[in-house]
């Protein structure tokens, strides 16, 4: 369950039977987050876990997670855990029913990471499959989207209010002029004045996305990640879209070309690149906060990263021509095998899929 951790290479690689390809199959994934490295610390260093790979009896149950998270601890070794107000909003339920469940007990802990010299942090993570809601010391609404994590520093509030976001996340600014708010993600610095937005900026997808509900704010490329460095102001529905790429080409501004869904078009130059759509549908943005995942003239290989996360599944492509199948419709609350059967139905080619556990295999008839 949760984060789709490669076990089986971890067998692997205990037992000394890991190939090439393996070995940089799980690197990739363990440098892949923050997250990711500090398990994988955890269960090279773990003689209880190592044993119970070797011998067949590790099943992934609940327990064996709860054991795991509850000594997971950074590179220094270094770990104190502080209880606090923490709101969690699961999945699509409406209103705002507040729930602290057994299943996200043990992912969703404030947990308050000492690195060597860098002060505390406080760390939350929404696992695949699952939605979160925080609300941080300054009365900040945040919605996590699926494998989404948020940081930010024990003295958060004092002078400045900072958060560094991997993933996707939609912000209701508490506002306060003297105090201004910054999020931080892995190439664009996003400067608030009291205001709504989505933010998604996930590691392993190429584009960047922002967009502005209501409110003012301004974004600006990290230092080293363009030759742009200045600040970018957005009116509300107003969508900045970056494309990651080789960042010693320059950086251009161009919102003259976007899809009809108001998501820019990129071009095939590996070059970093900001694209501005204005006037986008501000409620279209919000639908994951809602339990519904929109796709409008995507194609399956992009459409399978959501699901992914969405439902906690792998999907695994047999026949490379399915990729580029396209889908628009959204899903609302289906199950994964209710969304896989939708999606059969109402394409426009013939294939099949299987469904083992949690992996899903796709093959053309």
């Amino acid at each position: 369950m949760g984060m789709h951790i490669p076990w089986e290479l971890f067998k692997k690689l205990l037992q000394n039977q890991i190939t090439e390809h393996d070995r940089e199959l799980l690197n990739q994934w363990r440098d892949s987050s923050e997250f990711n490295r500090t398990v994988y610390d955890e269960i090279a260093e773990d003689e209880s876990i190592k044993e119970a790979l070797l011998n067949n009896t590790w099943e992934n149950t609940t327990k064996q997670w709860n054991d795991l998270v509850s000594v997971i601890k950074p590179a220094d070794k270094m770990i104190s855990f502080s209880r606090t107000r923490l709101y969690c909003l699961a999945g699509a339920a409406a209103g705002f029913l507040l729930l602290i469940g057994f299943s996200l007990f043990f992912w969703l802990q404030y947990e308050q990471l000492k690195r060597n010299g860098n002060g505390e942090f406080t760390y939350i993570y929404s696992p695949r499959g699952q939605r979160t809601q925080i609300i941080l010391p300054d009365s900040t609404h945040v919605w996590l989207n699926s494998e989404t994590s948020i940081r930010y520093p024990v003295a958060y509030n004092q002078k400045i209010r900072e958060v560094t976001v991997e993933g996707e996340a939609f912000f209701h600014v508490k506002k306060n002029t003297e105090k201004p708010f910054f999020v931080h993600t892995s190439d664009l610095k996003i400067k608030v004045y009291g205001t709504s937005f989505n933010v998604k900026a996930y590691a392993d997808e190429r584009y960047i996305e922002t967009t502005l509900i209501e409110g003012k704010l301004s974004v600006i490329p990290n230092k080293g990640k363009s030759d742009y460095d200045h600040e970018i102001f957005l009116k509300p529905k107003d969508k900045l879209t970056f494309k990651k790429g080789s960042f010693s080409d320059s950086l251009s501004i161009d919102g003259s070309t976007k899809s009809k869904n108001g998501t820019p078009r990129m071009d095939s130059k590996d070059k970093p690149k900001l694209m501005l759509a204005p006037n986008i549908n501000p409620d279209q943005e919000n639908l994951w906060k809602e339990g519904k995942l929109l796709f409008n003239d995507e194609r399956f290989g992009d459409m399978a990263i959501k699901l992914e996360r969405w439902y906690d599944v792998k999907i695994h492509f047999q026949d490379e021509e399915i990729k580029n199948y396209r889908f628009t419709g959204n899903l609302d609350k289906e199950t994964i095998n209710q969304a896989m059967e939708a999606l059969k139905l109402s394409s426009q080619h013939s294939y099949k899929y299987e469904m083992v556990f949690r992996d899903i295999y796709l093959k053309s008839k």
